[in-house]
Parts: structure tokens; C-alpha cells; sequence
């Protein structure tokens, strides 16, 4: 009862949409890239950094605010625990097909439409979703030609309905609703929780990547609720190829949901031509983009990084793409004590996951285990940024403290949020 309530609670909260126009219904999309924090000299701001792990507790699925029980026989992204560690269940939910919304536009990934609160397009507008890349639920399919889904709003700004990132249910006319079959071979899970990309390759999770999803902060002269990364289910679309936002290049960006893509972790050009991570790389596995979703450069002991997934995208592939909500309650498991770890005894900085590393190519790893990480000679050793091993602890511990239930992860956000709840009351 108490778990339902809080979800309940942030269930009526709703994400906003950006758009250069409205016409019938629809929005079109102009193209949002991420922008930076500046000081006065020009060089980008750091954002406080919030590390992750790569486990989760099960209980959370991503209708866990949701008003309405799982259907008869329904499995899928909607009712599927948050547990990276159950392969064949989550593979099971990346290979389901997934119902998307075709209104009949040209590059109908970069249109939105609206969700109703009645199935009648005069009644209140209450979310926003995507077309053709976006994945709803449904959860009642009437005679009277609209169907009742859920969703996870895609709001960004210039919207009406300023529903930010919240999960959502409204009427859409049955004729849009259209069944897509996912990429047979790939699909891909980003959890904001860990901060973590999870790639599945023919039923097996192939390798783990740092990634950075977005988070609500004050630009200089405004707060943007739309910088949170909208969760759902999604299918990884176009290649854009290089945002270019301020001073900052994204290469190798793939649309996933309107203005949001996945991308290389951003670099600036030196002078000499080669490009500088080091405003940028060091956050990876930390909230701190503004709604894309950044990926590591550097390669996992599998050869895996953001290169590796731009080449596996192919026309028309279609790869099933989802990020898991961090709902307030949810927790990070610590690892076994015996879980084993390596370093490199002869001064190594970081810690690693296996006993190959593109860090150190040549180096023999010596081994040790996860429960031996607080002693000597291994209490000063950083998670390699490269293989990606399981975080610390105490770094466990903060983020489940935020976490926890009653408390609050991002008081602004729910702050920014609040705008929603005069809308629907005075409507």
C-alpha cells in the first residue's frame, strides 16, 4: 500500500514538450541538442558527480506508478522487474514486439502528438508522445475507434502540456497505434539509476558502458525540467551524425525519441585538430547531460564503445532501445564479497572488472575480490573508466540513501513538475 501511494503520487506528475509549431494536433520538433554551463572565462562548469553500479534489486517495473495491474498474460517492457541480471527475461522483453504511433507524417520521429484525457480530441490534453520511434502500452482497445494507452510523456519545451517525463495514460484514436518486431539479434537498456548502457546481443548481456543521462538544472537564466531523459520504450531510429552544441561535438548521434539521441561522450577541437574530453569524459556515469543520453569512447574489454553501436546500426534495424525509470524506492545491490576484481600491482590507478584491459593492454592484472577493496594496497584504486567494474560501497550506500523511500532524489525536478497539477485542476 505504502509502494502504490508514493507511486501514485508521482504518477500525476507529467513531462513538457518542445516544438517550433502546432498544427492539428500534431508537434514538430525542432532539433534539440545538448548546451553547456560556461563561467566567465568560457570554460564549462562541472556538475556534482553521482557514481552508479551495475546491479539492481527487483520489485520496480517501469509501470510501477501506473493506475492500472498488469493485463491478463501481459510481459513485456511495462510489467518486467528492473533486474539487469535476469538475461533471458530482459532479452525476452527487448525481442517483444513494440506498438508505436503512426499519424502518417513524413519523418514521423520527429512529430508528437497528444494523449487525451477523454477519447475525444476537445477533452483535456494530458501527454505527449512520439511518433514511430516511441512505444506506448495499451491497456483497452474500445469499439468507438480510440484506445486507452500509457506512457512515459515525452514533454519537451514549448509544450502545453507540461508533463515532465511523468508516466501518463490518455486516449489516442486506434488507427495510429501500429505493432513494430525489434531488431531480431540487438537490443540495448539504459537504467538511470546506475547510469549504466547495457548491451544484449543473441540473448546474452555482451558488455556494460558509462553513459550520462540528463538532468534538470538552472541554464543561467531559467530552470529546464526538460533536461531529465524521458524513460520508455523506444526504437533507435536515424543517424544524425555530429550535434555541434556551443563548443561541444557529439559525435556518432542516433535519434531515439524526437530531439533525444544517443551519442559519444562530447570533446571540444584543440588547436592542433585533435579533440579534448576532459570537461566531459570524467562524468560519464553521472546525471549531468541535457536530455541525450552521452556513451563512453573508450573501449570495454569486449572492444565495446559508442563506435561499436553507430556501426551496428543499419537502415531499418530497428533496435529496441528502453531506459528504466529511477523511481524513488529503488535500490542498488551490493556486490558479493567474492566477486573478483584485478589491478595492475606495479603503481596502477584504477580497478578492473576483468583481466584484460584497453587501459593497459600489456600489463598482467593481479587478482583480488570485491570484498578486499577497502584495504591496502587497493583503498586508493578508482573504477576503471574503461571495463567498467562494480562501484565502491560507501558510493552504494549514498546512492541508496537518496534513494530511499520518503525521500526525494531531485527535489527540483518534482518542484518543476508541480506547474501540472494546476493544469489538470483547472481543467
Amino acid at each position: 500500500m505504502i509502494r502504490r501511494t508514493a507511486a501514485l503520487l508521482c504518477a500525476l506528475l507529467l513531462p513538457l514538450s518542445a516544438a517550433l509549431g502546432e498544427e492539428d494536433g500534431e508537434l514538430y520538433m525542432e532539433e534539440i541538442v545538448e548546451d553547456v554551463l560556461l563561467d566567465e572565462e568560457g570554460d564549462e562548469v562541472p556538475l556534482p558527480e553521482e557514481p552508479a553500479s551495475a546491479q539492481v534489486t527487483e520489485g520496480f517495473t517501469p509501470s510501477y506508478g501506473s493506475r492500472y495491474d498488469p493485463l491478463p498474460g501481459e510481459k513485456n517492457y511495462w510489467t518486467l522487474p528492473m533486474d539487469i541480471t535476469d538475461e533471458q527475461a530482459v532479452w525476452e522483453m527487448l525481442m517483444a514486439p513494440i506498438t508505436v504511433v503512426d499519424i502518417g507524417k513524413k519523418s514521423g520521429e520527429k512529430v508528437q502528438t497528444y494523449l487525451y484525457r477523454e477519447p475525444d480530441e476537445d477533452s483535456l490534453k494530458v501527454g505527449v508522445v512520439t511518433c514511430e520511434s516511441q512505444g506506448v502500452r495499451v491497456l483497452e482497445t474500445r469499439e468507438d475507434g480510440w484506445s486507452l494507452v500509457e506512457c512515459y510523456s515525452s514533454s519537451f519545451h514549448g509544450t502545453k502540456v507540461e508533463a515532465w517525463n511523468l508516466l501518463v495514460s490518455g486516449y489516442i484514436p486506434t488507427r495510429y497505434l501500429k505493432q513494430v518486431e525489434p531488431n531480431p539479434s540487438l537490443g540495448i537498456v539504459v537504467d538511470k539509476l546506475t547510469q549504466r548502457l547495457y548491451i544484449f546481443q543473441d540473448g546474452k548481456l555482451l558488455t556494460t558502458l558509462l553513459c550520462s543521462t540528463g538532468i534538470a538544472m538552472w541554464n543561467g537564466s531559467k530552470y529546464q525540467p526538460y533536461n531529465e531523459t524521458r524513460s520508455g520504450e523506444f526504437l533507435l531510429m536515424s543517424k544524425v551524425g555530429t550535434l555541434v552544441s556551443d563548443r561541444l561535438l557529439c559525435d556518432m548521434a542516433i535519434r531515439f525519441n524526437s530531439g533525444d539521441m544517443i551519442h559519444e561522450v562530447p570533446h571540444v577541437e584543440n588547436a592542433d585538430g585533435t579533440n579534448n574530453y576532459s570537461s566531459t569524459e570524467f562524468k560519464l556515469g553521472t546525471k549531468c547531460s541535457h536530455g541525450c543520453i552521452r556513451v563512453q569512447r573508450n573501449k570495454t574489454p569486449e572492444g565495446i564503445n559508442m563506435g561499436w553501436i553507430w556501426s551496428q546500426l543499419k537502415s531499418g534495424s530497428r533496435v529496441k532501445f528502453v531506459i528504466w525509470e529511477d523511481w524513488q524506492g529503488r535500490q542498488i545491490e551490493t556486490p558479493a564479497a567474492d566477486t573478483p576484481l584485478y589491478y595492475n600491482p606495479n603503481k596502477g590507478q584504477y580497478y578492473h572488472r576483468s583481466d584484460f584491459c584497453y587501459s593497459a593492454r600489456k600489463v598482467t592484472f593481479q587478482p583480488f575480490t570485491y570484498g578486499q577493496l577497502e584495504e591496502e594496497p587497493f583503498a586508493g584504486l578508482e573504477p576503471c573508466p574503461y571495463c567498467v567494474p562494480p562501484i565502491r560501497e560507501s558510493a552504494i550506500a549514498a546512492i541508496n540513501e537518496a534513494y530511499a523511500f520518503g525521500g526525494d532524489h531531485d527535489e527540483l525536478l518534482t518542484s518543476l513538475r508541480a506547474g501540472y497539477y494546476e493544469y489538470l485542476e483547472e481543467n
